[in-house]
């Protein structure tokens, strides 16, 4: 029986990604970086200081410079529209809530996200794809891997996820994306409830 459910953020319940790019985008631009948007795109879930590698910069200054240009633009920002009736029914199923992202602590406590456990990149010594997040957000809501589901938009939140035990569950948002760590796939967050109304439970 599932008892609670990880959400990461950017990509999964907030549509973060575009204004997360265009922020980099900038930041490297300050610095006469030339990055692939693309693959800036690709690296958005993972701690910035590995996109700042990825693309041989070098300066962790960048990453600062990236949440300056990021939080200039915080009002631009949505959870996608299903999130807020998803969580409500969760609740109303006893299931607890807990979201784990790479991004930073006081951008995420900006947000007010109404959760039982929140864990960002500043509350643990190694981020995803490390299995410490999720080790410290089960210990919060006091779950063992077999009774938590992760959600998530990248193998970034999957890798950890399946290698604990946890059921990992890939949210695409009408993406042509696809995961090999995924044991299932979703369009549309308000689908993991469909995992709490199948008689089976998966």
């Amino acid at each position: 029986m599932f008892k609670a459910v990880i959400f990461d953020l950017d990509g999964t319940i907030l549509d973060s990604i575009p204004l997360r790019v265009r922020s980099w985008q900038q930041a490297f631009d300050d610095y006469n970086i030339s990055a692939d948007p693309e693959i800036i795109r690709l690296m958005i879930g993972y701690p910035g200081s590995m996109l700042i590698k990825k693309v041989n910069a070098m300066n962790p200054e960048i990453e600062f410079r990236e949440e300056y240009y990021f939080k200039m633009h915080l009002d631009e920002l949505r959870f996608f529209p299903d999130v807020d009736d998803t969580f409500k029914e969760l609740r109303k199923l006893g299931v607890k809530i807990a979201v784990v992202t790479s991004s930073r602590k006081d951008f995420v406590m900006r947000l007010n996200i109404k959760a039982d456990a929140i864990v960002t990149i500043d509350d643990v010594k190694n981020g995803k794809p490390d299995t410490e997040p999720y080790i410290k957000a089960m210990s919060m809501m006091n779950v063992k891997p077999d009774e938590t589901i992760v959600v998530g938009d990248i193998d970034n939140d999957l890798i950890p996820s399946r290698e604990l035990g946890c059921l990992s569950v890939l949210v695409r948002h009408n993406r042509n994306v696809s995961s090999d760590h995924a044991d299932i796939i979703i369009e549309e967050i308000k689908e993991v409830l469909n995992i709490f109304n199948d008689k089976k439970d998966l």
